[in-house]
């Protein structure tokens, strides 16, 4: 969208409303007109990206996007990107007692979801492989020997409540 058009029509309005008026009147609107220019394109971007705005919050998760490139103002409708398919992942196979005696003699297990940052988990999964364990089995060791230690030294009792522990634990 050329906006120079627009703050033309303006410009043009500014100097034929100032014909009525003497040479000084006429003078002062042509320079006025001038000067205006750049405020009148903001002003016009404004308003542009505040609809654009309103359109977006309408069309969601559609967006429109605003670029001004010189005195083009740019405007693009952003479809919404294709949901990733979640494939959920395989199960690891049942630890054996060989994976380590945290999880030997467990006869039921629950599941909970991890999501740590990737540097997190790659540390995580060398430290597991260095110990000759699954993730789950040294992530189990390390909790359940984190949790035994809390209790013994009678931090168990937290901000959070009796029993519960916060923090980063590797």
């Amino acid at each position: 969208m050329d906006l120079r058009p627009v703050t033309r029509s303006v410009q043009e309005q500014l100097v034929a409303s100032a014909a009525l008026g003497d040479d000084a009147a006429q003078r002062a609107a042509q320079l006025l007109s001038v000067s205006l220019e750049p405020a009148l394109r903001l002003a016009l971007q404004d308003a542009i990206a505040q609809v654009a705005a309103e359109v977006s919050a309408g069309i969601a998760p559609a967006r429109v996007e605003l670029g001004l490139r010189g005195e083009e103002l740019e405007m693009h409708i952003v479809p919404p990107t294709a949901p990733a398919v979640h494939t959920p992942p395989v199960p690891p196979a049942p630890p054996t007692p060989s994976e380590g005696d945290d999880l030997a003699g467990d006869a039921s297990s629950a599941r909970v979801t991890f999501r740590p940052p990737q540097q997190l988990k790659q540390r995580l999964e060398q430290a597991a492989a260095e110990q000759s364990l699954s993730l789950n089995a040294y992530l189990v060791r390390a909790l359940r020997t984190h949790l035994d230690t809390a209790g013994r030294s009678g931090s168990q009792s937290s901000s959070f409540g009796s029993g519960r522990t916060s923090g980063w634990f590797i």
